[in-house]
């Protein structure tokens, strides 16, 4: 059976929230060994620590997800 884990892929100074945030990616890992070559895992989603307090608040931040056409793990 596949293994997800929410994983740190980044840190970030939150200018809104005068603190740090952290960017996280949900990897997929499987459960067989997989061929030299391939990716070890798949990313699922996408989030940042600090989003939902951002869009409760109503702050618009690329991290947040609230701009569906921009990805800032790119």
């Amino acid at each position: 059976m596949a293994k997800a884990q929410w994983t740190k892929a980044d840190e970030i100074w939150c200018d809104r929230v005068k603190g740090r945030a952290v960017l996280l990616e949900e990897r997929i890992f499987p459960a067989d060994v997989l061929p030299e070559g391939q990716a070890p895992y798949h990313v699922r989603a996408r989030k940042c620590s600090l989003g939902l307090e951002c869009n409760l608040v109503g702050y618009t931040c690329q991290y947040a997800f609230n701009n569906p056409n921009l990805d800032p793990f790119a």
